[in-house]
């Protein structure tokens, strides 16, 4: 190990530590996941600013809740419970309307890489194909949308996706497979029009 490097603590030893009120634990918690859950609610609300909040009461419910938090347990997978339930509740509670140009890439970590190349043409290029995959994504059951959202915007491994879902492993990478073949599908054959 190089000088200066710190050993990467385990979710348990962080959750251990909150407990026994040591609040850096949470901000390393929180800075751990926060992005992954941001891009992973902006996916199933498809508004920023309330994907921010929902993230936001997420860690204030894990906060509040931190006794009845179970160290050996996944706090990825009840963070994104918690996160996909919030969402979920949000938009039962509100008349949501998708804004034009709205996009799942809202996260400026998934936005392309500008270059020396790019122009008004592929930036249009670029809207016009977020715009296919978003459509692709919106015509997809609730159940795969989620799953693809957790592992693509929320960058969950499969195991965690599986906890969070509460499915077996072989059903959700049997899932993931089906999905994406469906997915390529609709997207190629879209192209093709």
């Amino acid at each position: 190990m190089n000088e200066g490097t710190k050993p990467v603590e385990s979710d348990p030893d962080l959750v251990r530590r909150l407990q026994a009120g040591d609040l850096t634990a949470f901000d390393v918690l929180f800075e751990k996941y926060r992005r992954g859950m941001l891009g992973y609610v902006n996916g199933l609300v498809s508004d920023r600013g309330l994907a921010e909040d929902i993230v936001q009461e997420c860690f204030a419910e894990m906060a509040r809740r931190l006794d009845s938090l179970d160290p050996d347990r996944s706090v990825s997978g009840w963070l994104f419970r918690v996160a996909r339930n919030r969402a979920i509740d949000a938009l039962r509670h509100r008349k949501f309307e998708v804004l034009p140009g709205d996009t799942y890439f809202r996260d400026g970590a998934r936005q392309p890489a500008t270059g020396p190349h790019e122009g008004p043409a592929a930036r249009m290029m670029e809207a016009e194909m977020q715009a296919d995959i978003r459509q692709a994504l919106d015509r997809l059951p609730d159940k795969d949308r989620d799953l693809l959202l957790l592992r693509f915007f929320g960058e969950l491994t499969f195991e965690q996706i599986a906890r969070v879902l509460r499915r077996p492993l072989g059903t959700v990478l049997w899932r993931s497979q089906r999905i994406l073949a469906r997915l390529r599908l609709q997207l190629k054959t879209e192209n093709k029009r």
